[in-house]
């Protein structure tokens, strides 16, 4: 048997609360961005300023609302998908990240979101870095302290430290993986088949 051949494929969607408080949150900063650019508050001519940032705020928040509703209608739908072989999370735009790659996993805070960090391997990260959006997002995350790739827990069923034992236990099963040699037993009696992975 080969180390971690029979961890399952986890596929892990957005938690329902989560999306519905996001959305609660989206629709409020919608109205209030509204009332701005309308002048609900003041009575006298806005400012060109505060009308810019009340339209910024327009649709800065109602996209925000929408894609939270948008996301609440399909809860169901995973969008972190992790297996033997690497992790997906389809709500950015990395590709399908290979075990092989990473070279640590932790997680990092921002005020109250909390993020998992995947510290690649500098020929991965330098392969992940051939694409103008993969370069952006390279230097922005490092402009942030970040040496990874940032994966989201806020929106997720599951919390943070619970994903970072999660891809800990699959890391370590495909280290493991690569570097044991495994022995088979053969229908021979006394000769063993051994496989380098």
């Amino acid at each position: 048997m080969r180390p971690g051949q029979y961890l399952p494929d986890v596929e892990i969607g957005n938690s329902f609360w989560r999306m519905l408080g996001l959305l609660f949150a989206g629709v409020a900063l919608t109205l209030i961005s509204t009332a701005i650019v309308f002048d609900r508050f003041s009575g006298k001519a806005p400012e060109t300023g505060t009308v810019v940032a009340g339209y910024v705020g327009l649709v800065f928040f109602g996209l925000g609302a929408c894609v939270a509703g948008w996301n609440l209608l399909s809860p169901k739908t995973p969008v972190l998908f992790i297996t033997r072989d690497g992790i997906r999370d389809t709500r950015s735009s990395w590709k399908f990240l290979p075990w092989q790659s990473v070279e640590a996993i932790s997680t990092w805070q921002v005020r109250r979101e909390q993020f998992l960090v995947l510290k690649l391997s500098p020929a991965a990260m330098s392969q992940s870095a051939t694409t103008t959006t993969g370069r952006t997002l390279i230097a922005l995350n490092k402009m942030l302290g970040l040496e990874g790739i940032p994966i989201s827990t806020g929106t997720l069923a599951v919390n943070a430290d619970e994903l970072l034992r999660t891809c800990n236990a699959y890391l370590a099963a495909a280290r493991a993986r690569k570097t044991r040699p495994v022995v088979f037993s053969s229908p021979q009696a006394g000769v063993d088949l051994v496989e380098h992975g």
